[in-house]
C-alpha cells in the first residue's frame, strides 16, 4: 500500500514539474483583439454614449404616455385672516367674534394637488422627436462600430510593428555576430602577414556601427512592445512571446470578400479594376462612418419637423383632484377636468428660421457623406495597390535573400584563402543585411496592407 501512495505521490509531483516547464502558449491576434475590445477606454466611453442615447429614445417615447404629478404644500398663516363688519377684511377681529376664513382654530392651509395629463394631438413633435433620438441612437452606435475597427487596426498595426522589430533586433545580432567572426578572421590574417592595418580598422568601424544599429534596434522592439500594451491597456514594459502563425494571411479574406461580391455582381467581374470597384461597393454598404453621417442627417430632418410642429395647435386632456384643507369648507376635496389647447399663432417668424437652420445642417451632413464616400474610394483604391505591390515584392526578396546568404559565404571563404578584400566580404554582408530587411518588409507591408484594405472595407 506505501508503495503505491509514493508511485501516486511521484505522478503528482512529476505533472506539477511538468506544468510549470511547459511552455506558455503565444498570444495570437485574435486573443489581443478580444482584450482590447475589453479594456480599452475610448471604446468604453463609446459603449456608455450608446447606453445614453439608447435611454433618450425611450426618455423621447414616455412623453407619449401619461403623466401624473403632484404638488402638496402646508401653508402656515398668521394672524388668522377673518371677515370682519361691513364686508372689510379684519385681521383683529376674530378675537372679537368676526368670521375667520381658515375656520375655527385653524392657522395653517394644507393643499395637495394631483393632475393626470395626456397629450391628444401635438402636430407631430412628439413623433418627430422619437425618430430624431432613434437616428441619434442609430449614428451613435456607428461610431461605436468604427471606434472598434479603428481599434482593431491600431491593435494589429502594433502586434506586426512587434514582430517586425523582432525580426529586425534578429537580423541586427545576426549581423553583429558575424562582422565579429570576421574580425577574428582579419587578427588571425594580420597575424600570419596576410592582412594589414586598414584591414584591422575597417572591420572594427563596420562592427561598431553594426553594435550601434543594434542599440538603435532593441530601442525600437522596447517602444513597438510598449506601444501594442498601450492599447492592451498593459504595462508598457510588458512582454510575451506573440505567435508569428496567427497573423492573417495577406490576401485570404479579402479575395473571399471579393468572391462574395462578385459573385452577387457578376457583371464586375472583368479584371483588377473591376475587383476595385467590387470592393468599392462593398466597403460603401458597410463603412460605418456613412451610416453614422446617414443617420445624423436624418435626425437633424426629424429635429427640424418637430420644430416645424411647434407652430401647430397641441391638445391634451387633463384631469385632477385637489385636497384644500380649510375647515370653513364644507367639501375639501375638488374633482377637475379639462381639454387644454395651446397654439403659438405667431412667435415673429423664430421657429421658421431654426427649422430652416435644421434642414440646412441636414444638406451639410448628406454633403459630408457624399465627400467621405469618395474618399472611401480613394482608400479602397490606395490599399489594394499597396496589397497587389506587396504581393509581387515578397517572391523577388525570398530569392534574394538565399542569393545574398550564398554570397557572404563564398565571399568570406575566399577572403580566408586570400582570393577576395575585405570590401568585398563586408559590401557582401550589408547587401545580406538589406536584403533581410527588405524581405521582412514586404511580409510584413502584404500584412498591414491586408489589414488595411479590410478596414477600408469594414470587414476588420
Amino acid at each position: 500500500m506505501w508503495r503505491w501512495g509514493r508511485i501516486l505521490l511521484g505522478t503528482f509531483f512529476l505533472g506539477a514539474f511538468l506544468a510549470k516547464v511547459r511552455p506558455a502558449r503565444a498570444e495570437d491576434l485574435n486573443q489581443a483583439w478580444a482584450i482590447a475590445l475589453q479594456v480599452n477606454g475610448k471604446l468604453l466611453a463609446q459603449q456608455d454614449e450608446s447606453r445614453a442615447s439608447a435611454l433618450n429614445v425611450q426618455a423621447a417615447r414616455a412623453a407619449r404616455l401619461p403623466s401624473i404629478k403632484n404638488q402638496t404644500f402646508n401653508a402656515i398663516v398668521t394672524p388668522t385672516p377673518t371677515f370682519g363688519t361691513g364686508g372689510q377684511s379684519n385681521p383683529g377681529a376674530a378675537a372679537a367674534g368676526g368670521l375667520s376664513i381658515l375656520g375655527r382654530g385653524q392657522y395653517d392651509i394644507p393643499l395637495s394637488n394631483t393632475a393626470v395629463s395626456l397629450p391628444i394631438y401635438n402636430g407631430g413633435r412628439l413623433k418627430h422627436n422619437v425618430e430624431a433620438a432613434s437616428a441619434q441612437l442609430g449614428a451613435q452606435r456607428a461610431e461605436e462600430f468604427r471606434t472598434a475597427l479603428d481599434l482593431k487596426l491600431n491593435v494589429a498595426e502594433a502586434y506586426v510593428g512587434v514582430l517586425r522589430a523582432e525580426k529586425d533586433l534578429a537580423v541586427s545580432d545576426s549581423n553583429v555576430a558575424r562582422l565579429s567572426a570576421f574580425l577574428n578572421d582579419v587578427l588571425n590574417r594580420k597575424t600570419e602577414g596576410m592582412a594589414t592595418l586598414n584591414d584591422r580598422l575597417t572591420a572594427e568601424v563596420s562592427l561598431s556601427n553594426a553594435r550601434q544599429d543594434q542599440i538603435r534596434v532593441q530601442k525600437n522592439l522596447s517602444v513597438a512592445w510598449a506601444k501594442y500594451n498601450r492599447y492592451l491597456c498593459r504595462p508598457l514594459t510588458f512582454t510575451t512571446k506573440l505567435a508569428e502563425e496567427s497573423v492573417p494571411a495577406a490576401s485570404g479574406e479579402i479575395d473571399d470578400l471579393v468572391s462574395m461580391t462578385l459573385r452577387s455582381r457578376p457583371e464586375l467581374a472583368a479584371g483588377s479594376e473591376a475587383e476595385i470597384q467590387a470592393i468599392t461597393a462593398e466597403a460603401l454598404h458597410r463603412r460605418p462612418e456613412l451610416a453614422s453621417l446617414g443617420e445624423q442627417a436624418r435626425s437633424l430632418a426629424a429635429q427640424a419637423e418637430a420644430a416645424k410642429a411647434g407652430t401647430r395647435p397641441s391638445v391634451s386632456i387633463n384631469t385632477g383632484y385637489t385636497y384644500v384643507g380649510l375647515n370653513s369648507l364644507s367639501n375639501q376635496n375638488l374633482f377637475t377636468s379639462l381639454v387644454s389647447v395651446n397654439w403659438t399663432l405667431t412667435d415673429a417668424g423664430a421657429t421658421r428660421r431654426k427649422t430652416e437652420a435644421l434642414y440646412g445642417q441636414e444638406r451639410a451632413a448628406r454633403h459630408r457623406r457624399a465627400d467621405a464616400a469618395a474618399d472611401i474610394g480613394l482608400e479602397i483604391r490606395t490599399y489594394w495597390l499597396d496589397l497587389a505591390e506587396t504581393r509581387r515584392r515578397i517572391p523577388v526578396t525570398r530569392e534574394a535573400v538565399s542569393q545574398a546568404e550564398e554570397n557572404v559565404k563564398v565571399l568570406s571563404d575566399r577572403y580566408r584563402e586570400g582570393l577576395s578584400t575585405y570590401t568585398q566580404v563586408l559590401d557582401a554582408e550589408a547587401l545580406r543585411v538589406q536584403t533581410l530587411t527588405n524581405y521582412h518588409a514586404a511580409v510584413y507591408d502584404a500584412v498591414l496592407a491586408a489589414f488595411r484594405l479590410r478596414r477600408a472595407i469594414g470587414s476588420l
